[in-house]
């Protein structure tokens, strides 16, 4: 009896330590299928696996989530440690984040974070009081696909500094030193093109005075080269008058 109580608690402790049962009805995004939120409805969650609130969320979540096709809408997840690049493509600043999308539509969620608020948010679609995210915010923007860009640089930044710390043993104040270096040498050798580009574009000096001149010199060789219709006039009226006085 003892043993079989044993057995029981183990288990219990097992199932506790796992976390919640995932949804099979979840849906996974990263950078290569995000763009099938761009039709239909969905409901997505940022989260990262270190987050405690983020933790927290997942039972409600998953539970949301088995709700899904009786909605009729998806719910995915998005793991920001391994999707950098749709982090800064949300501006995800703050964890965990959840995102409404109808449409291509895309509405912040800010509501209570329980499966029921959940389902009565897409129910009664409570979303239509809340402002859609501005174009120039909008996800599948060029300029928020820039945004992405530069986060993924960020991390891949990082990743490569604590390769050199905790792989390669180099100080941190080493490292954090070998990337300002890195970063001015780019900078100046940046700004040395963007110098030559705008002097090419528009110079000044010399150059200018240079160029000034050959138009000039354009300009009078054209104004030589055509003569008014009035000078013409006048030449052949003088020519007509020579003849009748001969």
């Amino acid at each position: 009896m003892l043993l079989r109580l044993l057995a029981v608690l183990a288990i219990a402790v097992a199932a506790i330590s796992a976390g919640p049962t995932r949804s099979s009805k979840l849906v996974f995004l990263n950078e290569e299928n995000w763009q099938n939120i761009m039709k239909g409805e969905w409901m997505i969650e940022f989260h990262a696996p270190w987050c405690p609130a983020c933790k927290d969320l997942q039972k409600a979540w998953n539970a949301f989530a088995d709700w899904s096709d009786d909605l009729g809408i998806k719910v995915g997840e998005v793991d920001v440690t391994v999707n950098p690049g749709l982090s800064g493509r949300f501006l995800v600043t703050a964890l965990p984040t959840i995102y409404h999308v109808k449409d291509g539509v895309f509405r912040q969620y800010s509501g209570s974070r329980d499966k029921s608020d959940f389902i009565s948010f897409v129910e009664d679609k409570k979303y239509r009081v809340i402002d859609p995210v501005p174009d120039y915010k909008h996800p599948n923007s060029k300029q928020m696909g820039v945004v992405a860009v530069f986060f993924k640089l960020s991390m891949a930044v990082r990743d490569l500094h604590n390769h050199l710390v905790e792989d390669k043993g180099i100080p941190s104040w080493a490292s954090y030193g070998l990337f300002a270096g890195v970063t001015l040498a780019l900078g100046c050798v940046l700004g040395f093109f963007i110098v030559i580009i705008i002097d090419q574009v528009f110079p000044t000096g010399p150059r200018k005075t240079q160029a000034a001149k050959k138009t000039e010199k354009k300009d009078s060789k054209k104004d030589s080269g055509t003569e008014s219709p009035t000078k013409k006039n006048g030449n052949n009226n003088n020519a007509k008058e020579a003849k009748k006085t001969k």
